[in-house]
């Protein structure tokens, strides 16, 4: 990211969400901070050059780890996170951050968890 220049090119602007409420909103905080970080440890800058989730957690695992759990102990039960580069990023987080993590079921914790097992293409159904 320190050698992007969205001047020159802008992968952002070629989505078909670049102008989506929630892009725009990413778009207004990021324009409000004079570092590109949003809050401790959130990254916006990441959100200059694509769309879609704009902000990056940053720091160590143990600050990753932090960050996160400050998020669940506001009643934030999904994350969706992807690291660049990819695989050295999975690897790090897979080892690091993931295993000091509590998990849930979020179909269990919104008591939406069926009796048995529903019967679909995916599962036990008779495929035409």
């Amino acid at each position: 990211m320190s050698k992007f220049d969205p001047a020159g090119f802008n992968l952002k602007e070629r989505t078909q969400d670049h102008k989506s409420l929630g892009v725009l909103r990413q778009d207004e905080i990021r324009a409000k901070s004079t570092s590109d970080y949003l809050e401790p440890l959130l990254w916006g800058g990441i959100g200059r050059a694509r769309s879609g989730c704009g902000a990056a957690l940053v720091g160590t695992p143990e600050q990753i780890l932090w960050k996160i759990n400050r998020y669940m102990d506001m009643g934030i039960r999904a994350f969706i996170l992807s690291g660049y580069p990819l695989i050295e990023e999975c690897e790090l987080f897979g080892n690091h951050v993931l295993p000091y993590l509590s998990t849930v079921k979020l179909s269990m914790v919104q008591g939406r968890t069926p009796a048995s097992e529903p019967v679909t293409p995916l599962t036990t159904a008779v495929l035409r």
